[in-house]
């Protein structure tokens, strides 16, 4: 028995495009990921593995503080006890 599909050489063109637009996403996402990787620490977190090291409230200092985070952690601190003397 003969299948008979019209227009089948347009209908192979457009299934050829498609599976080449997959395949070019496919292989663009990790190249732009690897690219990314330490411009945008977010992104570069992603692929990282995080091994668990038993203690679930760990605090890990991976950077020294600078003097702005020692400022902002000053700023929060006297906001928070501002709004607390203040429902008391």
């Amino acid at each position: 028995m003969i299948i008979i599909v019209s227009q089948w050489k347009q209908k192979l063109l457009r299934l050829a495009v498609a599976v080449l637009i997959i395949l070019v996403f496919s292989a663009a996402i990790p190249l732009v990921t690897g690219q990314l990787y330490h411009r945008i620490p977010a992104i570069g977190g992603w692929l990282d593995e995080e091994h668990p090291s038993g203690n679930p409230l760990r605090v890990e200092n991976e950077k020294e503080s600078s003097q702005y985070d020692q400022i902002m952690d000053q700023f929060v601190i006297k906001l928070q006890n501002f709004y607390y003397e203040e429902r008391e």
